[in-house]
C-alpha cells in the first residue's frame, strides 16, 4: 500500500510538465482518484485491526479549515473563472484525507518508501538533466539547455535541490557514500540551471542541518560565503532581482486593498495588473518602471495566497507549512530538508503552481500529521471503527468524483490542443471554432487574446472587446487594453480608446508598444502636440529588451519630433 501510494504521488514529478493544460493534469487527477481508492480497503483494514486507532491531529483541523476557507472564497468572493483552481484544490485535499487514512496503517514503512521514492524520482530527473547537458536529449525550452521534464529550468532546479538535500542528509545519517555522491552529482545541475531561488533554498536547508548537527563554526563561515555569493548573484542578474522586488511590492499593495478575504480564488493576475497600474500612476518616475512586466505567476506563494484568499487563507497556509516542517525536523526525518527547500524556494519562485510540487506538499504534510499522532493501541473503540468505515465509504465516493474531474480535465486538454492547431489563423471562417471552445477555454489568456483579435479582424469590435475584457480578468498583460483601444478607436469612441491605451502604459511603463500605439492614435486624431510629447517619451525611454521593432518605433518617434520642430 505504501509503495502504491508513493508511486502515485510522485508520478507527476517524472511526467512531462507543460505550461498549459496537458496530459499530466489528466493523469494527476487520476492519480488522486487511485489514492482515494486505495484508502477504501485501508479504512476497512483500520476498522478491523486490533492494534490501530485513527487519531485526529491539529494539522488535520488546519488543513480542513484551509480547504473550507478556500471553497467559501471560491463560491462567495471570487468572480473569476477559477474552476480549475477549485477542482485542483479539492483534489489535493482529498488526497490528504486518503493519506491520513493509509499512512498510520502503513506505519514507518510509508516514511521509508517516501524517502526512497523521492530519491528515485530525483535520480530520474538528474539522469534526464545530464542527458540534456550532453546534448543527447532535447530540453523543453528553446532558450535553455537544461529543463528536465519541466518546461523551465526554475522548477526543475527546485526539484533537484529538494532531492539533493534529502539524499545528502540521509546519506550522512546512514553513512551511505552512494547517497552522498548522488547528492553531489546534483550540484552541477543546479549551477547549470542558473536558479537563484533553488540555490538560496538549498543554502538555507544546509545551514539548518549544520546548526542542528553542532557545526556552528561552519554555519558562520557558510553564512559569510552565502552573503558574498548572494551579492554577486544580485549584480549578475540585477534586472531580474529588481523585477522580483517590484513584484513583491505590487503584490503586497494588491493584498492590502482586500486584506481580509482577498480578491477571490483565481484573481491574482487581475489584482496584480490593477495594483501595478495604480503604483505607476502614483509613482510615474519610479526607477522600477524599466523592470516591470506582466508575470504569469505570483513568484511568492505566500503573497499569492494572500492576494487571492486574504489574511485568513495566508495564515492557514503558513501555519500548515511551518507546523508540518517543525514536526518532521523534531522527528529527525531526512525528507524534512527537502520540504524545507521547497518551502523556501516558493518564496522566490512558483513551484506550488505545478502538480509535481503540489502532490509532494500533500505527501509531506500528511506524513507529518501521521507521524506525530497515529500509533498502535490495544484494541479499538467501536466509534473509531465506525469513523474508519465512514471514511472508507467517503473515499469511495471521492475516488469517483476525482475520476469525473479527470474527464473534465481531459475535455479541457482536447480544447487546448484544438486551439493550438488553429491559434495562428485569424480568419473569419474559424470564428465558430473559437466560439465553441469558449466554455472550456475562458480562463486561458492566450485563447482569449487570439479570440478577441479574430473578432476584431472580422469587424465585430464590441464582441472583440467582450472577449478581451474577459482576458483582463485572468491576465495582467497590457496588450489586452491595447487591442481594446484599437476597437474603441474604430468605433469612434476616442475617449475610451485613449483611456485603454493609457491603462496599458500604466500597467507596464517600460514597454514601448503601448506608448507607440497611443502616439499613433494622437497622430490620427490630429493632436500633434500630444503626439510629439509621446514621441519624446518613446525616444527617451530605455527599453527593457532591445529589438529591431523597438528601434523602428524609436525611429518613427524621432521623425514625428522632427516634423513637429519644423512647424511654424
Amino acid at each position: 500500500m505504501a509503495v502504491a501510494a508513493v508511486a502515485l504521488l510522485l508520478c507527476p514529478a517524472v511526467m512531462r510538465t507543460e505550461a498549459g493544460p496537458s496530459g499530466q493534469d489528466v493523469w494527476s487527477f487520476r492519480a488522486v482518484a487511485a489514492v482515494c481508492a486505495l484508502a477504501v480497503p485501508a479504512g476497512v483494514a483500520a476498522a478491523c485491526a486490533n492494534r490501530f486507532r485513527l487519531r485526529l491531529h491539529g494539522l488535520d483541523v488546519l488543513v480542513a479549515g484551509w480547504w473550507a476557507w478556500f471553497a467559501l472564497n471560491y463560491w462567495l468572493v471570487s468572480s473569476f473563472p477559477a474552476g480549475d483552481s477549485f477542482r485542483t484544490g479539492t483534489a489535493l485535499f482529498a488526497a490528504y484525507v486518503a493519506l491520513r487514512v493509509m499512512v498510520p496503517l502503513a506505519g514507518d514503512a510509508f516514511r521509508r518508501v517516501w524517502t526512497v521514492g523521492l530519491l528515485a524520482a530525483g535520480g530520474y530527473e538528474a539522469w534526464v538533466g545530464w542527458r540534456q547537458l550532453a546534448g543527447w536529449e532535447v530540453s523543453h525550452h528553446h532558450l535553455f539547455h537544461l529543463t528536465g521534464t519541466f518546461f523551465n529550468p526554475g522548477p526543475y532546479a527546485v526539484f533537484v535541490g529538494a532531492v539533493m538535500a534529502v539524499a545528502w542528509v540521509a546519506g550522512c545519517r546512514k553513512g551511505n557514500g552512494m547517497m552522498k555522491a548522488g547528492g553531489c552529482l546534483c550540484l552541477p545541475l543546479l549551477a547549470a540551471s542558473w536558479s537563484r531561488a533553488a540555490w538560496v533554498a538549498v543554502a538555507v536547508a544546509a545551514t539548518v542541518w549544520l546548526w542542528r548537527t553542532g557545526r556552528r563554526r561552519m554555519v558562520a563561515w557558510g553564512a559569510l560565503a552565502v552573503l558574498i555569493a548572494g551579492v554577486a548573484a544580485y549584480f549578475l542578474k540585477q534586472g531580474s532581482a529588481d523585477g522580483r522586488m517590484l513584484m513583491a511590492a505590487v503584490a503586497g499593495r494588491a493584498w492590502l486593498s482586500e486584506w481580509w478575504a482577498g480578491h477571490g480564488v483565481g484573481g491574482y493576475a487581475h489584482a496584480y495588473g490593477e495594483a501595478q497600474a495604480e503604483f505607476f500612476a502614483a509613482h510615474p518616475d519610479a526607477t522600477w518602471a524599466v523592470v516591470a512586466g506582466s508575470p504569469e505567476y505570483a513568484f511568492n506563494a505566500l503573497l499569492g495566497v494572500g492576494v487571492e484568499q486574504g489574511l485568513a487563507g495566508a495564515a492557514l497556509a503558513l501555519s500548515v507549512c511551518l507546523w508540518s516542517l517543525g514536526i518532521l525536523l523534531r522527528r529527525n526525518d531526512a525528507s524534512a530538508y527537502g520540504w524545507m527547500v521547497l518551502l523556501v524556494a516558493a518564496m522566490f519562485s512558483y513551484p506550488f503552481e505545478l502538480w509535481p510540487f503540489q502532490m509532494l506538499a500533500v505527501g509531506w504534510v500528511a506524513l507529518a500529521a501521521s507521524r506525530s499522532c497515529s500509533r498502535a493501541t490495544e484494541g479499538g473503540h467501536w466509534r473509531d471503527r465506525a469513523v474508519a468505515l465512514c471514511l472508507s465509504c467517503g473515499m469511495a465516493g471521492t475516488a469517483w468524483l476525482m475520476w469525473g474531474f479527470s474527464g473534465w480535465m481531459e475535455r479541457r486538454v482536447e480544447a487546448y490542443e484544438e486551439y493550438r492547431r488553429v491559434s495562428g489563423i485569424l480568419d473569419v471562417d474559424f470564428l465558430d471554432e473559437y466560439q465553441e471552445m469558449y466554455e472550456e477555454m475562458k480562463g486561458n489568456p492566450d485563447y482569449l487574446f487570439t479570440f478577441g483579435s479574430a473578432l476584431r479582424k472580422a469587424g465585430r469590435y464590441n464582441d472583440s472587446n467582450a472577449a478581451l475584457c474577459q482576458g483582463t480578468r485572468v491576465s495582467c498583460d497590457p496588450m489586452f487594453y491595447v487591442v481594446m483601444g484599437h476597437n474603441y478607436h474604430d468605433l469612434g469612441a476616442a475617449r475610451e480608446a485613449e483611456a485603454a491605451y493609457r491603462k496599458a502604459i500604466r500597467m507596464v511603463p517600460g514597454r514601448l508598444y503601448p506608448c507607440y500605439r497611443l502616439m499613433k492614435f494622437y497622430e490620427a486624431e490630429g493632436r500633434t502636440t500630444e503626439a510629439a510629447d509621446m514621441a519624446r517619451h518613446i525616444v527617451e525611454t530605455v527599453p527593457k529588451v532591445d529589438s529591431p521593432a523597438v528601434r523602428d518605433m524609436k525611429e518613427e518617434a524621432r521623425k514625428i519630433l522632427e516634423t513637429e520642430k519644423k512647424r511654424p
